[in-house]
């Protein structure tokens, strides 16, 4: 037998030693030392089985809850426990037949049935449930043979039902994932069991993956509440129409999208728009679009877009001085950090210091500090002794840590200062140590990074 291992170890290499009767005789002596490798060849012996069925009982013994509640520690570790199964499913789907689907049914039952009664704060077991899900969709659509009108009949049951049936409204089974393996009938029985059913103010979603199937631009708008009202909503309807194959009207809801924003935080639509300017060789239009918006919504982000997208122009050059300038008015730490990641130093410094420019966060000063006391450590003891007064004003041992961290780079930027600026560190730390005699977790902190001796 042979065994092939990336990272050569002494275990590889005697296992490579084995015949394949000896190997065996070893796994069955581990799998009756190890429950756990049992469980899990029992699983890999299930998952290569002609017949799926083998799965179900694998799926029941592993994935029924057995507590009334589980806690946020007891959901993660029902989580973790089910991620092989899961996972093993979800590799089966790729390759499936018709068989496989309600054993996957069986799966999404029981992993929903869990989360019902769990603090899945965390997320894990919601996690669970979208695998599977995903899995089901994939097995319907890969199946060999391709499922019958009666299979389709029973899936489109199945998915109304799981929704449906009052159980559980936090997982939507997708019909534009199913789509490929159903049949036009298929697709109508669903939309019909839809149509039969109260949605309620906020249920508009198997509309909206109908519209989006049915590539009906007014649909797609309507089932996302009518024309957009903000940018938000205009983003949602952009997304649907672009998947639904509606390229131009994406485009100009995108249009609307952006002149609706008034905050900036978002560029998905203004990104949307330029990438289709560049598909249309419109480069100086791509240009323009992040020009507009970064005279709307200057920030570090912003700036960083325009520069890219220029630059992808060619024409970065001509646009750097009037975009720098705007960066430098609007936000200070984003203009120090851009000319750090540009490699001016020296133009960072002089404009951090100067009184000028609004104080910058105690992120960028630190940042900048790095940088600039390579050359001139001298000058950045006073900054990082501000630093550590401001931070240890409020009590809190987060505020104390960090205040032991800055101390220590101070300590070897003195260091590197030489020995006057050493012998100030040493009774600015004094006068620091002396000053929080009363809070023994700062001092704690401050002798935890070896500034001072443990008391």
């Amino acid at each position: 037998m042979t065994i092939s291992s990336e990272a050569s170890d002494p275990v590889s290499e005697w296992l490579a030693t084995l015949d394949d009767e000896t190997f065996r005789e070893l796994v069955d002596e581990a799998r009756t030392r190890i429950p756990a490798l049992h469980d899990w060849l029992d699983s890999q012996r299930a998952a290569r089985a002609e017949d799926p069925t083998e799965l179900r009982g694998i799926v029941d013994d592993v994935l029924t809850p057995h507590r009334r509640f589980y806690d946020y520690w007891q959901a993660n570790e029902y989580a973790s426990e089910c991620d092989d199964v899961v996972e093993l499913l979800a590799d089966r789907a790729r390759s499936a037949s018709p068989g496989i689907l309600p054993i996957i049914e069986r799966a999404i039952t029981l992993t929903t049935r869990a989360i019902l009664k769990s603090d899945d704060s965390s997320g894990t077991q919601g996690d669970l449930v979208r695998t599977l899900l995903d899995a089901h969709a994939t097995a319907a659509t890969t199946s060999q043979p391709t499922l019958s009108q009666a299979e389709q009949t029973r899936l489109v049951k199945w998915i109304v039902k799981y929704r449906y049936d009052g159980k559980q409204d936090f997982f939507d089974p997708d019909i534009v994932a199913y789509a490929p393996a159903l049949s036009t009938k298929s697709i109508e029985q669903y939309r019909q069991a839809i149509a039969g059913i109260d949605l309620g103010e906020y249920g508009s979603y198997p509309l909206t993956r109908l519209a989006v199937l049915d590539s009906d631009q007014d649909a797609i708008v309507a089932a996302n509440g009518g024309e957009p009202g903000n940018a938000m909503v205009a983003a949602r309807i952009v997304s649907d129409l672009q998947e639904a194959g509606l390229h131009e009207a994406a485009v100009a809801y995108a249009r609307i999208g952006v002149s609706m924003d008034g905050r900036g935080w978002d560029q998905k639509l203004v990104t949307f728009l330029v990438d289709d300017a560049f598909a249309r060789v419109d480069a100086e239009g791509a240009v323009a679009l992040r020009h507009d918006w970064f005279a709307r919504f200057p920030s570090s982000t912003s700036f960083a877009s325009l520069r890219e997208t220029a630059t992808r122009a060619g024409c970065w050059g001509a646009e750097r001085s009037a975009a720098e300038a705007r960066l430098k008015e609007r936000d200070a730490a984003g203009f120090v950090s851009y000319l750090l990641q540009d490699g001016r130093i020296d133009d960072a410094w002089e404009y951090a210091v100067d009184e000028r420019t609004p104080r910058l966060d105690v992120s960028g000063w630190l940042n900048l500090c790095e940088r600039w006391a390579v050359t001139h450590p001298s000058d950045t003891l006073p900054i990082y002794r501000d630093i550590v007064t401001d931070t240890l004003t409020v009590t809190d041992k987060r505020n104390y840590r960090s205040a032991a961290k800055v101390l220590t780079t101070m300590k070897s930027t003195a260091a590197s200062a030489g020995p006057a600026a050493v012998a100030e560190f040493d009774q600015f730390l004094a006068e620091t140590v002396d000053r929080n005699r009363r809070r023994p977790t700062c001092l704690d902190s401050f002798a935890r990074a070896g500034l001072i001796s443990k008391r």
